[in-house]
């Protein structure tokens, strides 16, 4: 009989003293410990029962079950509130356990895990300036990995997940976009282009231009379906994280862009999406333009921290599950340390959302979940978002999508529910390999991204095109 050494209230405990005393993450050791050893297993810092799904269970689960309507109650408290709601409510949504993650590679992107732990050698680390916004210890700009590994706060926890959102300096995605209406009907369908341009915040620390005004430029093209195509828009965000992003558009009805004003962030860009430009990574708008930024628990938690890409088809879009397809057949798997944060839309008077809440992985400082609340505090919806490294399928079982640098293999988000409990409407998207004419690009190259998805006139000639 294995006799263990840290049992589930021991880490429970540890993990609510590092919310009361300000603490950062790790059971056994700090996390920036991890990351200097240069180690091949992120969860060093945590005892083997806070990633054991048969220990958090009490044996109810395990590893290649599902958990359905019959057994969710035995992982409730391993749930954020929405997922336990698709499970156990009307959507009898399924879930696969798979697994946990082990290597640092599999949960953040190559280049963006080694730009960390150079931060952590060097003492490269983040600080406030007198604004609030975000600087390295010398004062400048912010350039490479997380700003702050070991987060203290619910303020450096969102900072770590907007200042390089994608963990990507350039990222090029195709998206194919299914919108499900309350009886499980399909709506409306799209293909989109999604691109992110880092100007600062660059795990390569190179600046962008000359721009270290600009934190980045982020744009979406629609390809598809006829009759949004062409419209295109681009948010500008400035390097201080209290001001508001600018937000332009391109309407091919109107042949014009025009700027649209800030309450665009909590509107859907086109019909059928039940998804603002506010939502995708708990952090589509600047630290500063939201406030009173609480860490409210840390604790293990199951998600889709890892995504299985194996399992995905030739244009990389994931199975579906069989007897509801607004959900993904996709798995989740244990995560040792999630820290819930909460924040506010103060610097939004207009804004419909009362409070949003993430389940940050503290590991890389990504959430898999972000809940919306509306201003009567009820839950309203549930950006769902996996990440993951894409290789493993394909004809041979060895398919291999090489990232940027050539060498390792692309990490991206792979798939995103978005989910409105309010109405049971749901946005499902995925990754894509291509369509309507446009392909995701790991090695896009950045001065190509930013003249032609990047400016007004940019975004003009493609709707034009």
């Amino acid at each position: 009989m294995r006799i263990r050494k840290y049992d589930f209230n021991y880490s429970r405990r540890k993990m609510m003293e590092s919310v009361a005393y300000g603490l950062g993450a790790g059971v056994l050791m700090p996390l920036d410990k991890v990351f200097a050893s240069e180690s091949d297993n992120i969860n060093k810092a945590y005892p083997d029962e806070l990633v054991s799904i048969e220990v958090q269970s009490k044996g109810k689960v395990k590893v290649g079950d599902y958990i359905d309507k019959n057994n969710v109650e035995h992982v409730k408290h391993l749930l954020d509130p929405g997922t336990y709601e698709q499970i156990s409510g009307v959507e009898g949504r399924k879930i696969y356990i798979k697994a946990p993650s082990t290597h640092p590679y599999e949960i953040v992107t190559a280049g963006y895990h080694d730009a960390t732990v150079a931060d952590v050698k060097n003492g490269h680390a983040g600080k406030w300036d007198a604004n609030g916004n975000l600087v390295d210890q010398d004062g400048k700009v912010w350039q490479g990995g997380l700003p702050f590994v070991n987060a203290k706060t619910g303020t450096e926890v969102w900072c770590n997940m907007a200042t390089n959102i994608g963990r990507n300096d350039n990222a090029c995605y195709v998206i194919e976009q299914k919108d499900y209406g309350t009886t499980g009907k399909l709506e409306y369908h799209y293909n989109f282009q999604w691109v992110e341009l880092n100007s600062t915040g660059r795990m390569d620390r190179k600046l962008f231009r000359g721009m270290e005004n600009e934190l980045r430029r982020q744009s979406v093209f629609f390809a598809a379906e006829a009759d949004v195509r062409g419209t295109s828009f681009l948010s500008v965000w400035d390097y201080d994280a209290r001001k508001i992003p600018e937000l332009y558009g391109y309407l091919p009805e109107f042949r014009r862009v025009r700027q649209f004003p800030s309450n665009q962030r909590f509107e859907p860009l086109v019909p059928g999406a039940v998804w603002f430009l506010s939502d995708p990574w708990a952090a589509g708008d600047p630290v500063l333009t939201w406030g009173n930024h609480k860490i409210e628990e840390r604790k293990p938690m199951l998600g889709p921290w890892a995504a299985d890409f194996s399992r995905h088809d030739e244009n990389w879009e994931p199975p579906r599950q069989a007897d509801n397809p607004k959900f993904f057949d996709i798995p989740y798997e244990m995560a040792p340390e999630v820290i819930v944060t909460s924040c506010e839309p103060t610097g939004y008077p207009r804004s419909p959302v009362s409070k949003r809440v993430a389940y940050v992985d503290a590991r890389n400082c990504m959430a898999a979940s972000n809940i919306r609340y509306d201003r009567q505090g009820k839950l309203w919806s549930n950006f769902e978002m996996a990440h993951g490294v894409f290789k493993g399928g394909g004809p041979d079982g060895k398919r291999f999508i090489k990232s940027h640098d050539g060498v390792n293999a692309g990490w991206s988000w792979i798939y995103v529910h978005i989910y409105d409990f309010q109405n049971r409407r749901m946005s499902l998207c995925n990754h894509s390999k291509g369509a309507a004419g446009v392909e995701a690009r790991f090695d896009a190259e950045p001065d190509w991204l930013f003249d032609t998805y990047c400016t007004a006139q940019g975004i003009q000639s493609l709707g034009r095109a």
